[in-house]
């Protein structure tokens, strides 16, 4: 009885607390009823009575102002109330403000003459922007958002229309106000929907509602366009063919919630998509306590699930979706104010979010004359009403510039935080320079979240550009400025707390203040990490010293003391950035006349890593008197006659190049390329940005053939273009103009600024360069004039006498910035972890909850993969062969390579890092055309970055530049996974919590310094089955030190696991006499699974993986990366209007080798299909006609072709119809074991060592007996760049340089004092910036390798000397033999053409295999190779009598 009355109690108790949970969830704040005044719209013209009329009340409070209409020109007559609206004329709205502004009678005029908010709370009380506002617009009254904003899009009409109508209704359907590109790429390239013609966009009423919109059409009647809307109504008959070919696009509609949008991946695991009504049981989708299951849930999400494992699909989310949901918050479209809450991200929505100018960055550079205002969003304005209005610490409330602190707190003090006198960086006049350094007066922080003055300009800094084009953190405007996404490695010691910290301790801060914040590890509890993570998105970030909005605010002033990198001023959503600088390929910092393209030979030029003057040099080192004056009067008072903390344009501080884009350097604002239709679109609905850019890099550059017309040219442009010629800046001066000498002949081309009309540059002239005389560039001519025909015939001449179809490089080809650009910025992944016990307000104002949440985690950030590919259909290039249209030769990109995981209510780990599959059926490990926003004068690509090397130390580079991948940036997550002699385990080798760091690395070292110095001085550097954590901290809570399960999970086998690859959620093994076998490894890291590796879901009735084969000695897979031929076939069938290729027919096909069987071919498509009850594995294949596989132990797939060693030695097989293998060749070998290719070469192990074949012409290898590398007992091999990593049994790993495969350099083999002396096997692959080594280590077990870490030099460079450090080592049962491939994440493309990766943009995709031998291959079949230094022999002079 007791006992009943106690169960009984618990659940009363559990009701009650669920209650008052719920009823704490709806407490939202309540809309309050307001009346407003009507309020017509703005007239187009009136008188100035009307005006004053309407401003007169206003006036009475706001004695000055800046500009009274906001314009510039006397000619807009507008009062207050005009685009305000409010009371301006009742005697009870005037004020008084010789009383003071917080005078009653003040107060209460005010209230009678401003409009009042519905959600007062929300607004904070203060005229300030506020702080994360997120979609508050969409619940506010139109009457209030068009008082505080009359350029509000949903208002805009009103305020704006009778002059600016057509714009209005242009920037509602841009893809600044739509996002059309985030929603619809991310759902396209995760699987969530098949439209790559994208239908998703946003777009709202006045009173907030998501709305469809149209593009403008010529083909319907009025009534028709008003029923366009309708589902039921075609897309097609919207637009006439030629629009659509330009990429405009018909309708869009608003994205669904990600809660109810249906998952695009294929996962058979699934998280909860919903919540109870009543919340009595878990939200887990299980039975509950009485066997019943829970159904009282929301509508259209069923609580119904047979287990974990069950086909509910009901229960599942789209993480992508739900991510992008909350970076859209964070990171607003023009609908939506910044988040107003840091450097970055200060601004308002609508046309002010652009013609409004908010303080955002103290560059001057990236702000011009704004960076004296600072980058906090403090107003310099005269009203007094704001002016007065003073920074105070408050707790992430409205108004309080960043909160942070407690008054007093060294990092909540505002006197602690008055900007010092070279706080701010200012644009420096060329005249004003020669007074040299300047110290400027302390001043008072001012309320943050205002703009700098109440009024409109054209004249916008890319600092404004920001707050928008922040995402993703490593593309547009970040790589503009030279900057990409922080590592968490690079300058480590600055930014996480720890004993071995080396920031400075702030001022103020008492030491033992500094020893708890910067000399600990930080154990934050949910609760902080909640609140860190809601106005930044990255999971590292509460472990962090930024995650302290104040030091963060102020990262840039460690930049004196780095040692890696510089971060940026600004840092939006709270992100940290790192500057890209000039490199070589082997990582070496190069000053100014480096050449990029060497390996650490060009010694001249490589800058010391312990040079002080790295950052900032001397202004003794400017031969120029005008950049040297500039460079003195940027010197800080304390340090002169060296470069400030600011430089002005035109200067690129010290000896180290940040590379910036050159128009960046010269002090280019994005206003400056992008003109009003850029920014405010041409009137359709844009899916891609580069169809919505009107200007193209002829347009102001010319060609070699003719100088520039001024008119742009690019997909968006109108027909005949717009002038530039015609643009004036405010001072009336034109912002281009020609110069002209005597004869009339053009000299030149000037182009002014349009922030600061002093500011003008002399425009770079193709035709000048190419034309001998005193601009000519031998270098660029060469480029730009060489013949096509020089590959055939060896001469390679190239001068203006080249005929113009004879050219190789020419515009009708390939992007201009093919060639010019610097660096190539490349996501290597993104981790999407979503937590489904994490109650968070949904950001929507409706008061709902949800109990999922996601964060952003990019993984690995390089720039250093220059990669081509093909244009999008809209920007065409040269026909092929047979006529049919496709893209210009452009650089390609990594865009979004997202693995997502997901954690129940019972912290359960459901999965663990997925990689998606497209809905194109290619894997989700997505590429993208490049933009020309990394384009340097000198740093540009070389004949060698593109073309074999005469010195033939390119391979590698080939290997990157064709999307064939080069086994570098491959990610191995949390679990390395190994075959054993009778079995396979998975090898816990990361922390779980963000950053992932490997245990015993540099990063762990780091940011978990307690925990590192537990894995080396507890475990002795082994990775064991432990558990860390405490489960009470000294608070009573378990949040702060969780419990974190350490296990390696074994499988046996029926036989020797010499091969098997992890892809998705199944790793595909060959165990020998077992046979050939799927697991099920998708619940690896769930602790509440007992067992974590099964061979079927449920039961083997609907489930049989396995096959029966003699020995099943190895086995391949055409990519580590998911795809799904199913999709693939749908959407080439169904939506010819995606122009996908087809995926390759041996991509369908599990590649046995068995050593008296042959070749096995098996099915395995139908893992993709996401139904677990038709994988009924059987053989499609059984093959070994006249046993010429006899003995076959090792296969290796490169496209159409299978590489499998046999007793014989080694067999090439043509795969090209999978089912009809044809043999193509057949050589002898003593003992062939393993074989590994990149490009054009093929690595095979044999008794003697290690054999090099030449496979340019793959069906036939021809060996390289120069390449050999004699080794006693070589294993496997790994291919790692320039770095081939050999298993060499008792000799350990061998490393051996093979940057020129034909000349190897061996270097000592490595056993770290005997601890590696059974190497079977060994893989490489990156984790944020360091590149490690996993080790199947025979009877050692695993061992785990840091090859590169900021320790070392080179971190960066395109392929860095490994320095291998023994860093973690783990038992296995029985011996190690094998290592399955991490999931390849810079490959696209097969060595025959084969796509595997989806690319981003409609047409646009990798080089099929013609495309690639047209680089290295001449009309003859034969290799061509090239040099970069210029031939002055082979130039042709202009012909006598041109065509």
């Amino acid at each position: 009885m007791m006992r009943r009355l106690l169960a009984l109690l618990i659940f009363l108790l559990m009701a009650m607390t669920a209650g008052m949970q719920g009823a704490r969830a709806s407490e939202g704040e309540k809309p309050v009823a307001v009346t407003y005044r009507f309020t017509p719209p703005a007239p187009r013209e009136q008188s100035e009575a009307d005006v004053e009329a309407k401003s007169k009340g206003c006036y009475s409070c706001h004695t000055q102002t800046d500009r009274p209409s906001m314009h510039a020109t006397p000619a807009v007559r507008l009062g207050c109330s005009d685009c305000h609206g409010g009371d301006s004329q009742s005697p009870a709205a005037f004020g008084r403000p010789e009383l003071g502004y917080d005078n009653p009678n003040n107060l209460a005029a005010m209230k009678l003459a401003h409009p009042q908010p519905t959600l007062p709370g929300a607004w904070g009380g203060t005229s300030a922007n506020p702080k994360r506002s997120y979609t508050l617009l969409n619940k506010e009254a139109p009457e209030y958002i068009r008082f505080v904003n009359p350029s509000d899009y949903r208002v805009a009409r009103e305020a704006c229309g009778s002059c600016h109508l057509e714009i209005i209704e242009a920037t509602e359907r841009s893809l600044m106000s739509t996002g059309a590109m985030l929603w619809g790429g991310a759902a396209y390239n995760n699987g969530i929907v098949p439209y790559k013609n994208y239908i998703f966009g946003e777009a709202y009423t006045r009173d907030g509602k998501a709305a469809c919109i149209l593009s403008p059409s010529s083909r319907l009647t009025k009534e028709e366009y008003a029923e366009a809307c309708k589902p039921e109504f075609g897309f097609d008959k919207i637009l006439t063919d030629a629009e659509k070919k330009r990429g405009a696009l018909a309708k869009m509609y608003p994205l669904p919630r990600w809660s109810v949008i249906p998952p695009g991946d294929v996962f058979r695991v699934f998280e909860r998509g919903g919540r109870n009504i009543n919340t009595q049981f878990a939200e887990i989708g299980l039975p509950n306590p009485t066997g019943s299951i829970q159904r009282l849930e929301e509508p259209g999400r069923p609580d119904l699930k047979q287990s974990n494992r069950g086909p509910g699909t009901g229960l599942r989310v789209a993480i992508p979706v739900l991510n992008i949901h909350k970076t859209r918050l964070n990171d607003p479209f023009m609908w939506f104010m910044g988040t107003n809450d840091q450097p970055g991200d200060y601004r308002q929505s609508g046309c002010a979010g652009c013609h409004v100018i908010y303080a955002n960055d103290r560059e001057p550079r990236h702000s011009l004359t704004y960076a004296q205002y600072g980058r906090d969003g403090e107003s310099a304005t005269i009203d007094p009403t704001i002016a007065g209005k003073k920074w105070k610490p408050d707790d992430d409330g409205h108004g309080g510039g960043h909160g942070g602190g407690a008054a007093g707190d060294a990092h909540g003090d505002p006197a602690k935080h008055a900007p010092s006198p070279d706080g701010h960086g200012a644009l420096i006049d060329p005249e004003a320079a020669k007074a040299g350094p300047q110290a400027a007066p302390a001043k008072e922080r001012r309320e943050s979240g205002h703009p700098i003055n109440h009024a409109f300009t054209r004249a916008i800094p890319t600092a404004q550009c920001m707050n928008c084009h922040m995402h993703q953190p490593n593309i547009f405007l970040n790589s503009y400025l030279g900057y990409t996404m922080w590592d968490y490695e690079s300058d480590a010691p600055q930014l996480w707390p720890g004993p071995d910290n080396t920031a400075p301790r702030p001022p103020g801060m008492s030491d033992e203040e500094y020893q708890k914040k910067y000399k600990q590890q930080r154990y934050p509890t949910a609760a902080e990490v909640h609140k860190v993570l809601e106005r930044n998105p990255e999971g590292a970030s509460p472990r962090g010293l930024w995650a302290d909005v104040e030091f963060l605010r102020d990262v840039y002033d460690v930049n004196d003391s780095n040692k890696d990198t510089q971060f940026a001023d600004y840092h939006g959503h709270g992100w940290n950035f790192r500057g890209i600088f000039k490199r070589d390929r082997s990582g070496n910092l190069l000053d100014a006349d480096g050449n990029m393209s060497t390996y650490g030979t060009d010694k001249a030029h490589i800058v010391d890593p312990k040079d002080p003057e790295k950052w900032r040099k001397s202004c003794a080192s400017y031969s120029d008197p005008a950049q040297r004056d500039l460079c003195l009067a940027s010197a800080d008072p304390a340090k002169p006659g060296v470069e400030g903390k600011f430089v002005p344009p035109g200067i690129n501080p010290g000896k180290a190049v940040h590379m910036m884009d050159i128009h960046a350097e010269k002090g280019m604002q994005c206003a400056d390329c992008h003109f009003a239709q850029d920014a405010h679109g041409n009137g359709y609905i844009q899916g891609e940005v580069a169809n919505a850019v009107e200007i193209g890099c002829k347009d102001c550059h010319g060609t070699a053939d003719a100088y520039p017309n001024l008119l742009t040219s690019n997909v968006a442009a109108r027909p005949q273009g717009t002038n530039l010629a015609l643009l004036r800046n405010s001072d009336g001066r034109r912002r281009f103009e020609f110069q002209y000498d005597d004869n009339g002949e053009i000299t030149g081309l000037i182009q002014r600024s349009i922030v600061d009309p002093k500011l003008q540059w002399q425009v770079s002239l193709v035709k000048q360069a190419v034309t001998p005389g005193p601009h000519f560039n031998a270098k660029a001519a060469r480029a730009k004039l060489m013949s096509r025909s020089g590959a055939d015939d060896g001469s390679f001449a190239w001068g203006p006498g080249v005929a113009r179809e004879d050219r190789a490089h020419g515009d009708d080809k390939m992007a201009c910035f093919t060639c010019h650009l610097s660096w190539t910025t490349s996501c290597g992944g993104c981790h999407l972890p979503i937590e489904a016990n994490w109650k968070t307000s949904m950001h929507h104002f409706e008061g709902e909850e949800t109990r999922n949440f996601a964060t952003y985690n990019p993984q690995v950030a390089r720039d250093e993969m220059f990669q081509l590919g093909r244009h999008m259909l809209t920007k065409p290039g040269e026909p092929d062969a047979d006529g049919n249209p496709r893209g210009i030769i452009a650089p390609i990109r990594s865009t979004s390579a997202l693995v997502l995981s997901s954690t129940n209510l019972n912290r359960e780990r459901i999965y663990i890092q997925q990689p998606p599959i497209s809905a194109a059926g290619f894997s989700s490990q997505a590429f993208a055309p490049h933009f020309p926003h990394t384009v340097r004068r000198q740093e540009t690509k070389q004949c060698t970055d593109c073309h074999l090397s005469q010195a033939d130390d390119n391979n590698a580079i080939m290997s990157q530049l064709l999307l064939m991948g080069t086994n570098f940036v491959n990610f191995v997550g949390l679990n390395v996974w190994s075959g054993l002699e009778d079995g396979f385990q998975a090898t816990r080798v990361t922390e779980w919590d963000e950053p992932q760091a490997v245990i015993g690395s540099y990063l762990q070292k780091y940011a978990y310094p307690d925990y590192w110095r537990l894995h080396v001085d507890q475990n002795h550097r082994e990775l064991k089955n432990w558990v860390r954590g405490k489960t009470f901290d000294k608070k009573g809570s378990g949040e702060s030190h969780a419990l974190d399960e350490f296990a390696n999970i074994v499988q046996g086998t029926s036989g020797r696991v010499n091969c098997l690859q992890l892809r998705g959620e199944y790793m595909y093994v060959a165990e020998g006499k077992g046979g050939f076998r799927v697991y099920d490894v998708a619940s690896i890291g769930n602790k509440g699974f007992s067992e974590r590796i099964t061979r079927a879901p449920f039961s083997p009735l609907g489930h049989d993986t396995h096959v029966k084969t003699t020995n099943a000695t190895c086995m391949a897979i055409g990519t580590t990366q998911p795809i799904s031929m199913a999709r693939n076939e749908h959407i080439r069938k169904d939506f010819p209007e995606n122009h996908e290729q087809a995926l390759h027919p041996l991509y369908r096909y599990a590649v046995i080798t068995d050593s008296v069987e042959g070749l096995i071919l098996v099915d395995i498509d139908t893992m993709a299909d996401g139904e677990f009850r038709n994988n009924k594995l059987t053989r499609a294949l059984t093959w070994n006609p006249d046993n010429v596989l006899a003995g076959a132990r090792h296969v290796t797939l490169a496209g159409d072709y299978a590489y499998v060693t046999t007793d014989a030695g080694l067999v090439v097989l043509d795969l090209s119809t999978p089912l009809e293998p044809k043999v193509t060749a057949q050589l002898p070998l003593t003992d062939a074991r393993a074989s590994a290719v990149q490009f054009r070469y093929l690595w095979v192990t044999d008794a003697e060592g290690v054999k090099l074949f030449d496979i340019t012409h793959m069906d036939r290898p021809e060996p390289v007996p120069a390449g050999t590398v004699r080794l006693a007992n070589a294993r496997k091999i790994y291919l790692a760049r320039t770095f081939m990593y050999v298993a060499a049994k008792q000799d350990g790993l061998v490393i051996v340089d093979v940057t020129r495969p034909m000349a190897p350099a061996v270097w000592p083999a490595m056993t770290f004092g005997g601890a590696l002396n059974d190497a079977e096997d060994v893989i490489v692959a990156s984790t944020n910036a360091s590149l490690f080594a996993y080790v199947a280590d025979g009877r050692n077990g695993i061992k785990v390798l840091q090859l590169t870490s900021p320790d070392n030099p080179g971190l960066y460079g395109f392929s860095p000397a490994p320095t291998p450090e023994l860093i973690a080592w783990a038992k296995t049962p029985s011996p190690a033999l094998a290592l399955s491939k991490g999931l390849d994440r810079d490959r696209a493309v097969d060595e025959t053409g084969g796509q595997m990766a989806v690319f981003g943009r409609v047409g646009s995709r990798p080089f099929t295999r013609p495309e690639m031998e047209k680089l290295f291959l001449n009309s003859k079949g034969l290799v061509y190779k090239v040099s970069d230094t210029v031939d002055q022999a082979a130039w042709r002079p202009p012909l006598a009598y041109p065509n």
